[in-house]
């Protein structure tokens, strides 16, 4: 597709998906999150995503370069997460695009890819990568601090990489996933290993929780942990897949 009004109509598209499917999961989540509001657990943590001067261009090589050690093993990770032609999968958390491109390619023109991100300027950045790419399979969704505004049982896979530590409201994120996912489909985390001692400073700094408290939290929001799996080149990260439990 290259049509000359796509970018200037990306934005309204992108907002008005959103809010159609707000409110398609309204009830949803009403079932899923007790009553009251869920504290933060990290105040702040995604300020520089939400500030709408964010500049995508400035993220690109932090994101998409040899530094990054999910970057350096992306393709062994894409295989892991073991999509099939026809599926359809949320991109978490997608960034600058870079897992949205490769798994769009895995589901084939019968799948589709939703790239979800909080930063609006990395949903038009997608947008237009795409539309550049030629992939049509690809829908840029801007999500929200609490959930993901995904319609309820509409994806098979939902692929969560060095984001989860940036969810501000877990039970709340993990809630609407749940019901984001069908029956039986999977949760894929990729994040940082927390251990004090051994992790970086950085690390240690930025990422709140380890990788076990990280799957007690998921397995309380109703998943079953299936596994862990071991991915070349990856040393600080480790990749967890959880099944929805019905």
């Amino acid at each position: 597709m290259n049509c000359p009004l796509y970018k200037p109509l990306l934005k309204y598209v992108v907002l008005s998906l959103a809010l159609l499917l707000a409110c398609s999961t309204t009830f949803a989540q009403t079932v899923a999150t007790p009553t009251g509001k869920e504290e933060s657990v990290r105040p702040d943590i995604n300020a520089k995503f939400l500030d709408p001067e964010l500049n995508p261009q400035e993220w690109i090589e932090r994101f998409e370069g040899e530094s990054r050690e999910v970057f350096r093993s992306r393709d062994a990770i894409v295989e892991a997460v073991g999509l099939k032609l026809g599926d359809t999968v949320a991109d978490i958390g997608a960034g600058t695009g870079l897992f949205s491109m490769l798994f769009a390619e895995q589901v084939g023109s019968e799948g589709w890819v939703f790239a979800v991100e909080i930063a609006l300027p990395f949903v038009e950045r997608i947008g237009e990568l795409a539309n550049e790419r030629g992939y049509t399979n690809i829908t840029p969704l801007l999500g929200a601090e609490r959930r993901v505004r995904l319609s309820p049982e509409s994806i098979d896979v939902a692929f969560v990489c060095d984001t989860y530590h940036h969810f501000e409201y877990p039970h709340s994120t993990l809630a609407s996933i749940y019901h984001a996912l069908r029956p039986g489909g999977r949760l894929v985390i990729v994040d940082f290993e927390r251990i004090p001692g051994v992790s970086r400073e950085w690390t240690l700094g930025h990422v709140r929780a380890g990788k076990e408290e990280v799957r007690e939290e998921i397995e309380s929001a109703g998943f079953e942990f299936v596994a862990e799996t071991e991915i070349e080149g990856l040393e600080e990260n480790y990749f967890l897949t959880f099944q929805r439990d019905d």
